[in-house]
């Protein structure tokens, strides 16, 4: 797969949990626990995806994600939340999720936020083409 996903998220029995499964499932994970190092990071690193965890205030995360999309607007941002329905003003995260939820929920919403690029449109999985079936 190949993809690098940035968490930002406050150290948890939860995070490790989820950092253990995105890697798991393929994904080069790094996890930051400090807003402001996380900012630096997304500034300087390239990634291609970031997941806000819940344990970092609403108001920090509607800030960072603000200031991620000025740096990057094509990189998904996912957003995790202890409640359901959205925190986030529209168009500012790309999919927000329970964080008590499956966590398949959150690889899947990875797997479509990566599909995409940053204006919405799908984005062709890396990889070869598929022979088997060529388009008629």
């Amino acid at each position: 797969m190949g993809w690098t996903v940035l968490c930002v998220s406050k150290i948890s029995p939860a995070q490790a949990t989820r950092h253990m499964i995105l890697e798991r499932a393929g994904y080069k994970v790094v996890s930051i626990d400090d807003p402001r190092e996380a900012l630096r990071f997304f500034a300087e690193t390239m990634v291609d995806a970031v997941v806000f965890g819940d344990s970092i205030h609403v108001d920090q995360r509607i800030e960072l994600a603000a200031t991620f999309r000025s740096l990057h607007r094509s990189v998904p941002i996912i957003a995790l939340s202890k409640t359901s329905g959205s925190q986030f003003p529209s168009g500012m995260v790309d999919e927000q999720l329970e964080s008590l939820g499956d966590p398949q929920l959150l690889l899947e919403a990875l797997k479509r936020a990566l599909a995409r690029t940053g204006d919405g449109s799908l984005n062709r999985s890396p990889g070869p083409e598929n022979t088997e079936n060529p388009p008629v």
